[in-house]
């Protein structure tokens, strides 16, 4: 077993503390404890957005707000509709106006959390989200949605 260097420590409890972090602003928000779900039974949506999010990591397309890069260890948000650009959670809760709905390609047309319109997964310290319209959600509320239903 490999010795962890004091770097590999620190960038373990940072990972750690933005993952506490997020799940408390979960919990804030309405949504609840985050719910532990293995990766091959998460919803489609969230399995590739996190497919399409590591890739442009691996591929170093992948983009950050000036937030992440310079506001301390937090958690990061990745928007379904454009998972190659990681956010903090302040610039995603300024983006919900302007967000499309991924079923029809629509405004979302929401504007707050507790509308219940926003399907929700935490992994270990990146929050996955989508939001769809009203109807594509009064058609199939429940999918892939850890959240207060409408």
């Amino acid at each position: 077993m490999k010795e962890k260097t004091p770097r590999d420590i620190a960038v373990g409890d940072q990972l750690r503390a933005a993952g506490t972090e997020g799940a408390q602003w979960l919990t804030a928000s309405g949504w609840g404890p985050p719910v532990k779900v293995p990766l091959q039974e998460a919803a489609k949506w969230q399995q590739e957005t996190r497919a399409r999010m590591l890739a442009s990591q691996r591929d170093e397309s992948c983009t950050w707000c000036d937030h992440l890069l310079y506001g301390g260890p937090q958690p990061v948000v990745v928007h379904a509709e454009h998972p190659t650009h990681l956010i903090c959670r302040a610039c995603s809760i300024a983006a919900r106006p302007r967000r499309v709905c991924l079923d029809c390609g629509e405004p979302a047309a929401s504007t707050s959390p507790a509308d219940g319109r926003e399907d929700v997964f935490m992994g270990a310290v990146a929050i996955y989200t989508r939001l769809r319209c009203a109807a594509c959600h009064h058609s199939d509320p429940l999918t892939g949605t850890f959240g207060q239903p409408v």
